[in-house]
């Protein structure tokens, strides 16, 4: 009896699963069907948001949905993928979610998300550049030679919005005994006007940097990333003045996780175009963001490469959090 309830159970039930299946099936195919939600943790304006509105520009054409922008600052950058995290994963919000999303503010902050399991990764687009300037506290210093001596002699200032963004300053210091201060700032054009002011001995110079080194304002001593600025062509990285270390800071993309396959390859496809294309690079390149197209498993090698310099550096620095 019991057997014969079981077997007409499944049969009356079997209808109904197959007509769920069918509809997830046909919402894929359907897929987009409205607009898409483009996600930021910044705010408008910067190297990401430049990033982000080419890249949504041109998987617009590409997908035939429109991608506005949502810029969401705050919580040190981690509001953006908190908000991607916690979207239903139907293929309508995807994003950026930051190196320090996933790999600093584990370190320092609780977070409304799981770095590695709340997402579905969709590939890498570009990479941020950081330089090491210094503005009029530090007149008779011209070369990172002088720069690393003074800081032997007594500690210096360093200013950023986020640790993960001084990763090589943190190493640089390691590496040669010099003494840096860490000085926490909101916005990073604020940074660079204090840098410029002759109040704070440097900072992690992004694209605002460029016309304050070519008006004069700033000098530029090294090139934190793993390349040299197109800008500054005469000015070397710290690995090429002899200190193995470079602040990566790639423009990672993802969903929440629990994508549909077909969707995230869609999306993921689209993505990628985006980024090799001469459109979107011209306007990278006009930032200063330099292009670095990777697929998803390009980007999961990457990050597991970063990840423990990263963390090791931040331990170094004492920007690390406690934990009991």
């Amino acid at each position: 009896m019991h057997r014969r309830h079981l077997l007409t159970g499944l049969a009356l039930a079997t209808p109904w699963i197959g007509q769920a299946a069918a509809q997830g099936g046909a919402q894929t195919e359907r897929w987009p069907s409205r607009e898409i939600s483009l996600v930021t943790g910044f705010g408008p304006g910067g190297g990401t948001d430049v990033v982000a509105r080419a890249i949504a520009a041109h998987m617009e054409k590409t997908l035939g949905v429109a991608i506005p922008v949502r810029n969401t600052p705050g919580a040190g950058g981690t509001l953006g993928p908190g908000r991607i995290a916690q979207a239903k994963p139907d293929g309508y919000t995807f994003g950026l979610v930051g190196l320090s999303a996933l790999v600093v503010a584990p370190l320092t902050m609780d977070l409304p998300y799981k770095p590695w399991e709340s997402f579905d990764f969709l590939g890498c687009t570009s990479e941020l550049r950081i330089g090491l300037p210094v503005g009029p506290s530090l007149p008779h210093i011209h070369t990172l030679a002088d720069f690393i001596a003074e800081g032997r002699r007594r500690p210096l200032t360093m200013a950023t919005t986020n640790p993960g963004s001084a990763v090589a300053f943190f190493e640089l210091a390691r590496l040669t005994g010099m003494q840096l201060s860490y000085v926490p700032f909101g916005s990073i054009t604020d940074a660079a006007s204090q840098v410029a002011g002759g109040h704070v001995d440097t900072y992690t110079g992004t694209p605002e940097m460029i016309g304050l080194v070519k008006g004069g304002n700033l000098r530029m001593l090294a090139s934190a990333s793993v390349d040299r600025w197109p800008e500054f062509p005469e000015v070397p990285t710290l690995i090429e003045q002899g200190y193995d270390t470079a602040t990566r800071q790639p423009i990672i993309w993802a969903g929440p996780a629990g994508l549909p396959a077909p969707i995230r390859a869609r999306l993921e496809a689209a993505l990628l175009a985006a980024a090799r294309d001469p459109e979107v690079l011209v306007r990278q390149n006009a930032a200063s963001i330099a292009s670095r197209p990777l697929d998803r498993a390009g980007t999961m090698a990457l990050l597991h490469d970063v990840r423990p310099g990263v963390e090791a550096a931040l331990a170094a620095s004492g920007m690390a959090r406690k934990r009991g």
